[in-house]
């Protein structure tokens, strides 16, 4: 009971967003250029309204699953761009 207690809960907290894969731009100082680097970023999903009992309970659990995916999907993007990136510009600067 606790388990299911506990998905439900989780569901809940995560349907109302889902997750992305942003482009930001920083300078880095060492090198005196400026950088790009892919962060997860949070985008509210619409609003559940108008519905009873168990359409409730399933719209729910569905944006609940969507949100997963998308906090799945997006943070592989994110960490694999990021990851090539740092092995593409790991010796580019130097200590000069």
């Amino acid at each position: 009971m606790r388990i299911f207690t506990l998905t439900a809960l989780i569901l809940c907290v995560l349907s109302g967003c889902i997750f992305v894969p942003k482009e930001v731009q920083y300078f880095d100082e060492q090198c005196q250029i400026t950088k790009r680097k892919h962060v997860l970023s949070q985008e509210e999903m619409g609003h559940l309204g108008g519905c009873s009992d168990k359409a409730c309970a399933v719209l729910m659990a569905g944006a609940g699953f969507v949100s997963a995916a998308s906090l799945v999907v997006s943070g592989t993007i994110v960490i694999t761009h990021n990851t090539l990136t740092w092995l593409e510009q790991r010796g580019d600067c130097g200590n000069s």
